[in-house]
């Protein structure tokens, strides 16, 4: 329950904000690929709409529904893994103040999650072939469904912005 909460609350609290420099540089096609939907079909959502709002959720929710979801999901499994890994290490380090009398780790936390990365496409947790099984994988996926599953795959917020401000420029 505890790893539940801690994760919804990692979550919750959105993603890390990178220097700008570093944002324009490393955009996971995730996020330029949703960006790039919801600049081709704003005009479609603005035309079919009776309101702005009601424009944007269109485009956001239907139109680009895809390529948002896969956002959502980098964005959302990328903070799940990074906070899994803190907390990995926060674990080995504390295991290894607590250890044997050298001091020496006596549990690898570090194999934890093996080689789990997020899919810069389609933002899901997917195991690196080449690299040796973390026994926490399918745990880490699990969780990372019921978050979704929560969250409602909730569009990040620079993707809210866009879609407004796009369908202001069409309704214009």
């Amino acid at each position: 329950m505890r790893l539940t909460l801690a994760i919804a609350a990692a979550l919750i609290a959105g993603p890390v904000v990178l220097p700008l420099a570093v944002q324009a540089q490393d955009r996971p096609p995730a996020y330029t690929n949703a960006e790039a939907c919801l600049r081709d079909r704003a005009a479609d959502a603005a035309a079919v709409s009776s309101g702005a709002t009601d424009a944007a959720e269109f485009l956001l929710g239907y139109l680009c529904a895809e390529t948002v979801g896969y956002a959502a999901a980098f964005e959302q499994n990328t903070a799940s893994l990074l906070t899994m890994s803190d907390m990995a290490s926060g674990m080995g380090q504390m295991a290894g103040q607590s250890g044997t009398k050298t001091g020496e780790n006596p549990f690898d936390f570090s194999a934890m999650f093996g080689g789990l990365k997020v899919d810069p496409v389609t933002g899901a947790l997917v195991s690196d072939p080449d690299a040796e099984g973390g026994f926490m994988n399918g745990t880490l996926k699990a969780q990372a469904s019921q978050m979704s599953a929560l969250f409602g795959d909730r569009p990040p917020v620079f993707l809210r912005v866009l879609a407004g401000e796009l369908v202001l420029r069409q309704r214009r």
